[in-house]
């Protein structure tokens, strides 16, 4: 720890101890205004000690030490003024209803909202009804940021009209999302109404850590495995180039839940009634049953090859994310196929292709598959496989790469997957993030009652039921014949799905495709590149520049002039953010607080570094991609 974070934290343990003070005179002279007053204060101030590094792995330098030696002392005021404030959180009060009568009481049900640590910029309150505007306005009096209020009037607050509208609001509360919240109703509320809020905030920040996490762990991966495969983006179509070809046809996509195993063999006579659309994952179960799909559909960054290991792809096209494992554009496919899955991520390469390519997904290959059927306008659109859910522990088809793994949920509701193949261990270990651990949960089955499953599989599950409430275009059916059941879609048997007598040649739609390809995207995308790899160089000379300014002191109209110079060159090098992402949460985290000019510095100074060196790593990456992009040309 240095020296700086030290003292930082020895004045926070000293104004902790102060405001302690603050609050015991306050309550000792029954002084209620000065009491909150010191409650707020002392929230912030243990809020900012979360923030600072603990001061417990010190070098052992002689003024470490002696700073050390007065932060031992200012510990034991600091544990009083805790103490302190857990016994004012739990003093008894009047019914909230009384409090609300009076400007006082008002400020004492603020207060008694607000846990001991709260960080009034990023933490999230959440009011339920009109009855709750006083506090709505003397919490952001008091500078709390983040306020959404359900069946309010504030113009302080986010305001929703419905539960279904949180979730949505509380998505949007970006960089950083809030480590803590409150929810809390005066009025009397339909049952359970609440329970359900506290419960869609929870989820809608898991979401939010998960997005953020997943970009932590995957950001270097796909900009390496986007980057060497621009010479396919540049050979091969891409899922915008088919236009309205299938535009009323119907689309069968083969997830590979347990329950493919009742109706897989009916896949056989669809073919050339249905775009018959697989995964990665549910390949080898879809060939076994002897069928041939005509898509397999790929959207994992990690080295997914072991689902194709002995598999028979001669007859189908292979739709692939830009960012893939390069070496599934090495398979020997006739036809390949790209797209855009993973929003910015993807999204940045297909500017140099001059379309775009999206299909937003919710986190999986069947979110994104969907997408497409219906970017495509596929009617109807049939799902097989889509269980999100274990029935008797079973996480996969049997006949799938991984049809040994079980879901096994122990007795605190948590669930591990176990059983994993070898070659799923052998793909862990070449990097990404681990299997993780979950929370079990329950969802309605698709035959009545409820069936178990994860806290991802809800989140997909959730994606599912809130896209197809804007679905108009086409007929879902889900025919899992299994697992979860998912609003909105209607849930049938395989066999009793009307397809009509159509007849529709997909090899031939996709062939006319490849051939029509312009052949002067290759071009497009060298210059795309070359200006890219100008922009970085500028953009690495002026954060230097910025930085230089900052070293000596000089923070006048000349470093607000470089900070906009490099904000206008970043603006189309978005992507780069990715690989810098926490200290671009950091840089805004510091900007929007009352914090001090020199906070504020050393935050720009460490963006400014870290892009830097973003920009020395990918000035070098875009330059041999240019050159492979050259020599396919």
């Amino acid at each position: 720890m240095s020296l700086d974070a030290l003292a930082a934290w020895r004045e926070l343990l000293a104004n902790l101890g102060k405001l302690g003070d603050a609050l015991r005179i306050a309550i000792e002279g029954d002084d209620l205004v000065a009491a909150i007053a010191a409650m707020m204060q002392l929230r912030s101030t243990r809020a900012a000690l979360a923030r600072v590094e603990s001061p417990l792995a010190i070098a052992g330098e002689l003024a470490e030490l002696e700073v050390m030696a007065d932060v031992a002392r200012l510990l034991v005021t600091a544990r009083s003024a805790e103490a302190m404030m857990t016994s004012w959180l739990r003093r008894e009060l009047p019914t909230d209803e009384r409090l609300l009568a009076t400007p006082l009481g008002i400020a004492v049900l603020a207060d008694s909202l607000l846990p001991a640590v709260w960080d009034f910029e990023a933490d999230l309150v959440v009011l339920v009804g009109p009855e709750l505007t006083p506090v709505v306005e003397l919490l952001a009096d008091l500078g709390q940021r983040r306020i959404v209020q359900i069946h309010g009037d504030s113009a302080r607050a986010i305001s929703v009209q419905a539960i279904a509208e949180l979730a949505p609001a509380v998505r949007t509360l970006v960089p950083g999302p809030p480590n803590q919240f409150v929810v809390r109703a005066i009025a009397p509320t339909l049952p359970g109404f609440v329970e359900e809020a506290v419960a869609t905030v929870q989820t809608a920040l898991q979401d939010l850590r998960i997005h953020r996490n997943t970009v932590r762990a995957f950001s270097r991966t796909w900009l390496d495995h986007g980057l060497a495969n621009l010479p396919a983006l540049a050979r091969y179509p891409s899922i915008a180039d088919i236009g309205d070809a299938f535009a009323g046809v119907p689309m069968v996509i083969v997830a590979p839940g347990p329950s493919l195993a009742k109706n897989v063999g009916q896949l056989q006579a669809l073919r050339g009634r249905a775009i018959i659309a697989a995964f990665s994952h549910s390949l080898k179960p879809v060939l076994a049953a002897g069928v041939t799909p005509d898509l397999v559909i790929t959207v994992d960054p990690q080295d997914v090859r072991y689902h194709f290991a002995g598999c028979d792809v001669s007859r189908t096209c292979i739709v692939n994310a830009a960012t893939v494992h390069p070496s599934l554009f090495d398979l020997p496919a006739p036809r390949f196929m790209t797209l855009s899955a993973n929003s910015a991520i993807d999204d940045w390469l297909f500017d140099a292709v001059g379309h775009e390519a999206l299909v937003p997904g919710g986190g999986s290959v069947a979110t994104s598959a969907f997408s497409l059927a219906l970017r495509w306008q596929c009617d109807p659109i049939i799902f097989v496989g889509l269980d999100l859910s274990f029935p008797g522990g079973a996480y996969y088809v049997s006949t799938s790469s991984d049809g040994n793994a079980r879901a096994e949920v122990d007795a605190h509701g948590v669930m591990r997957v176990k059983g994993w193949s070898a070659d799923f261990e052998a793909m862990k270990a070449g990097g990404g993030p681990a299997a993780s651990t979950e929370r079990g949960v329950e969802l309605p089955g698709w035959g009545g009652g409820t069936v178990p499953s994860s806290f991802m599989f809800a989140l997909f599950h959730r994606w599912f039921v809130e896209r197809m409430k804007a679905v108009t275009t086409a007929t879902v059916f889900n025919c899992t014949e299994g697992g979860a059941f998912i609003d909105g879609m209607q849930h049938v048997p395989l066999a009793e799905v009307p397809l009509g007598t159509a007849r529709v040649d997909v090899a031939a739609v996709l062939q006319r495709t490849q051939e029509g390809l312009d052949r002067g995207r290759s071009v497009r995308m060298i210059d795309h590149f070359e200006v890219f790899t100008a922009d970085l160089r500028r953009a690495r000379k002026l954060g230097a520049l910025a930085r230089r300014e900052i070293a000596h002191h000089r923070t006048g109209p000349s470093l607000a002039r470089l900070e906009h110079a490099l904000a206008r060159t970043l603006e189309p090098l978005a992507f780069a953010s990715l690989l810098a992402q926490r200290e671009v949460e950091r840089a805004n985290d510091v900007a929007r607080r009352a914090g001090t000019e020199g906070d504020y510095l050393a935050a720009s100074t460490a963006l400014m570094a870290t892009l830097e060196d973003v920009i020395a790593q990918l000035e070098p990456a875009l330059e041999t991609a240019v050159v492979r992009l050259r020599k396919s040309a």
